[in-house]
């Protein structure tokens, strides 16, 4: 009997979206941005990255075009002012997610962030309240920070580029 009532909650459990309420993480949270990224639904989260990007100096781009995929959503944002010749710095966005039955958006199960590690940087710090330690980290390494149920992963490039995986912890410590 228990090996049946398993068998017929593992879907559930499965593809469930977080069992966190907005209470829930807004208590969690330690600024205005920082919110869950993952195992959430779609557009539920994306107007904290959109924000926070614009209040570091980044705009969506938008004549940057990709082929519309429901489950594969991806965005470039450019620097807002620049000077003489100098081109604009850029960030790109990229989520993946998977469809659940009983909700209308995707369920987000990654979202990555890259770009020019000055505004890379920037987001990551000014996202997520954790205090980390940049002072000793050195380009090729990785941070990371963990709020609620995801982990985001901040790899700090070497060729002036850097990047931020966020991932559920689920699929972090595999």
């Amino acid at each position: 009997m228990k090996k049946l009532i398993i068998l017929l909650l593992f879907p559930i459990i499965f593809y469930s979206q977080t069992s966190l309420t907005d209470n829930d993480i807004y208590a969690a949270a330690g600024n205005e941005y920082e919110t869950l990224l993952t195992n959430i639904e779609a557009g539920n989260n994306f107007p904290a990255v959109s924000e926070l990007l614009h209040k570091i100096g980044m705009v969506d781009d938008e004549t940057f075009k990709t082929k519309f995929d429901v489950l594969n959503q991806k965005w470039k944002y450019i620097e807002q002012v620049t000077s003489g010749n100098q081109k604009p710095r850029v960030a790109y966005i990229n989520w993946t997610g998977k469809k659940v039955k009983g909700y209308s958006q995707p369920i987000i199960t990654k979202l990555e962030i890259w770009g020019d590690t000055e505004y890379i940087i920037k987001f990551y710090i000014n996202f997520w309240s954790r205090a980390i330690n940049f002072k000793d980290t050195k380009p090729g390494e990785t941070v990371t920070t963990r709020f609620l149920s995801d982990v985001a992963a901040l790899s700090v490039g070497t060729n002036g580029q850097s990047k931020i995986v966020v991932t559920t912890a689920k699929d972090y410590y595999k």
